[in-house]
């Protein structure tokens, strides 16, 4: 949190103090703090490497300025009135290449995005997604660095989420059939529907899985199911015994290998509240496919308003 203690700079302008505070993120939820404790500082102008969307409404309705230096810049100290999207290299350069766009970092990223308002330990994580400590501390610090984790592991949200959306890819292939847990060849394709939070397996997404999840999607009774299988080994043999669709308007289901393994794990049991016998993947996950359809996927997650849960959008 920035503390009510001396600013790091004072600027005058056109005659009026204004006190400089330098941070490298600020959250959400230390924009909220800062809000309720505007009172002791006056005149008081954020600046910092990256500022959350929710911090910056905070910022608004407690009358502080900032300055986020990736382009956004609000001084309202009458008669200075600035509100303004200024230019900015590193708002528009990309902020991942090579090893930040591996599959551990979109692994960390959900996690981190599953409680986007608590702190993640390097440990934890690495438990959570089955990843070596060495690589999860790599890919954090590979976060930290662009902005997108504070340095307790707190996910700055909406931006990481949207930068995760920008990289999340799923190439569906049209089966003809669904698979039937019952055959003798289901031992082929790995379901894995015995533990599906601890076990590796196939994971419900996108359309079911977001009505499974609650969210205010519509779905036809007979919608085709979507899902994710941790490996190509899984996939061929999909393909092989059930079969490609002539086409996607007659598909049985959709098969992809997941962007990122976590997908198919710690799955979610849905069985007993919504009847989906499928295990479903992790709501972060559904999420980003459905945002894949930048109009009526990011309205559907705007309005999603779930119990439990924090979103991370």
């Amino acid at each position: 949190m920035i503390a009510d203690v001396s600013p790091d700079a004072v600027l005058d302008v056109a005659g009026h103090r204004l006190d400089i505070e330098f941070k490298s993120v600020v959250t959400a939820a230390h924009g909220e703090r800062l809000a309720r404790t505007v009172g002791h500082r006056p005149h008081l102008v954020v600046v910092a490497d990256r500022i959350a969307s929710d911090a910056k409404q905070a910022f608004r309705k407690a009358g502080i300025n900032y300055f986020d230096r990736r382009g956004e810049l609000r001084i309202v100290e009458p008669p200075v009135v600035i509100d303004t999207i200024v230019g900015s290299e590193s708002a528009s350069s990309p902020r991942f290449s090579g090893s930040l766009n591996s599959e551990v970092v979109k692994e960390v990223a959900i996690a981190c995005l599953l409680t986007p308002d608590q702190p993640h330990g390097v440990r934890e994580t690495a438990r959570y997604i089955n990843r070596a400590p060495s690589a999860v501390s790599t890919a954090m610090a590979g976060l930290r660095d662009v902005g997108l984790l504070t340095s307790s592991g707190e996910a700055i949200v909406p931006d990481l989420f949207l930068e995760l959306m920008g990289m999340w890819r799923r190439r569906a292939v049209p089966l003809a059939t669904v698979p039937d847990p019952g055959t003798r060849n289901a031992m082929r394709f790995r379901l894995g529907l015995d533990q599906p939070e601890d076990a590796m397996g196939w994971a419900l997404t996108d359309t079911l899985a977001a009505a499974s999840w609650g969210m205010p999607i519509v779905a036809r009774g007979d919608h085709p199911a979507d899902f994710y299988v941790p490996t190509e080994s899984e996939l061929r043999a999909a393909r092989s015994i059930l079969g490609d669709a002539p086409d996607s308007a007659t598909r049985a289901c959709t098969i992809a290998v997941a962007p990122a393994r976590l997908a198919c794990l710690r799955r979610v049991d849905h069985s007993s509240t919504t009847g989906e016998s499928w295990p479903v993947a992790n709501h972060v996950v559904v999420a980003l496919d459905i945002a894949q359809d930048r109009a009526r996927g990011l309205e559907t997650l705007e309005r999603w308003e779930p119990t439990g849960i924090v979103r991370a959008w």
